[in-house]
């Protein structure tokens, strides 16, 4: 698992979170020490005499989250982050689940971004073959043909997307964790993109052809992307916002196998509380980035 560390814009503010009947505490980390000028989320040495400065006007300071299952921990019966509210997919994008799992999912906490929007402009399209799935997204998510990414392409659309607004929200890949600690996450407040399959569908991966990288490309032709956001064991099932359904419930061993077969693939999202949903950027820093980091057909869509 990523090892963390506080940066000199980072500070734990002290609150308490009621999640599901159960009370989360954060405590504060008094580590404020003056950044490196040059990259001031470089980590640093934290120096625990150093005083708690106020933070400067502007945007908030930034938040580590450990998502670590602490040793022992009981997770309640059940839990669901209420508010969550499904986007779908068709008919814009048919095959572009992952993209709008990623869009319900900034929606959830008040980026309000159009899924056709984070596609066009963020997500990298290769319809040409030559990267892997963990690189690009393989095909054309406007068609129904398209086959997919996988969690770290999600991952740096997320952290792009967050540095294109200049906020200090991230994205994390906890990709192999079980699904209990995807509900650990859940009762954290924080609502998980996972790889699944459409209409559960128990199906494996099968050879499709050699890319043009030179790896073999094996694939689900039923993969799926969605969001759970919720999780009931005395019910049996988990609480999803599927992108081809809707809000839905998916009967919870069936789908842990099926998470599993996809590669227990997890991404989160994370930040800021006082930063959610806030765009620090201007007009001209947005255009300045897009010119700088906004894939080129070139390097993308003709895969070299």
């Amino acid at each position: 698992m990523k090892k963390f560390f506080y940066t000199a814009a980072s500070i734990l503010l002290a609150m308490s979170l009621v999640s599901c009947g159960r009370v989360v505490q954060r405590v504060d980390v008094p580590d404020f020490v003056l950044p490196d000028a040059d990259d001031p989320f470089k980590p640093i040495e934290v120096s625990t005499e150093a005083p708690i400065e106020p933070p400067t006007e502007g945007n908030p300071p930034a938040v580590d989250v450990n998502p670590d299952m602490p040793e022992g921990y009981e997770l309640s019966e059940s839990c669901v982050i209420s508010g969550f509210e499904t986007v779908l997919q068709n008919p814009e994008l048919p095959t572009g689940c992952e993209i709008t799992s990623l869009t319900q999912t900034l929606n959830f906490y008040g980026f309000g971004i159009d899924k056709e929007k984070l596609c066009d402009t963020f997500l990298p399209v290769d319809f040409d073959g030559y990267y892997t799935m963990n690189q690009v997204y393989l095909g054309d998510p406007r068609s129904t043909n398209g086959f997919g990414c996988n969690a770290p392409v999600i991952k740096k659309v997320a952290d792009d997307y967050f540095d294109y607004l200049g906020s200090d929200w991230y994205a994390q890949n906890l990709t192999g964790i079980s699904l209990k600690e995807v509900f650990y996450q859940i009762e954290q407040g924080y609502p998980v993109i996972v790889w699944t399959t459409i209409g559960q569908r128990e199906t494996h991966a099968t050879f499709q052809f050699e890319l043009g990288c030179g790896e073999d490309f094996y694939f689900n032709g039923y993969q799926h992307c969605l969001t759970i956001f919720g999780f009931d064991y005395d019910e049996g099932v988990v609480h999803v916002a599927d992108p081809m359904e809707g809000n839905m419930k998916y009967e919870m061993e069936r789908f842990e196998r099926i998470y599993k077969e996809m590669g227990s693939q997890a991404v989160i999202l994370c930040g800021n509380p006082e930063s959610a949903g806030e765009d620090y950027s201007t007009k001209e820093e947005k255009k300045a980035w897009l010119k700088e980091n906004k894939p080129t057909e070139k390097e993308f869509l003709f895969g070299r």
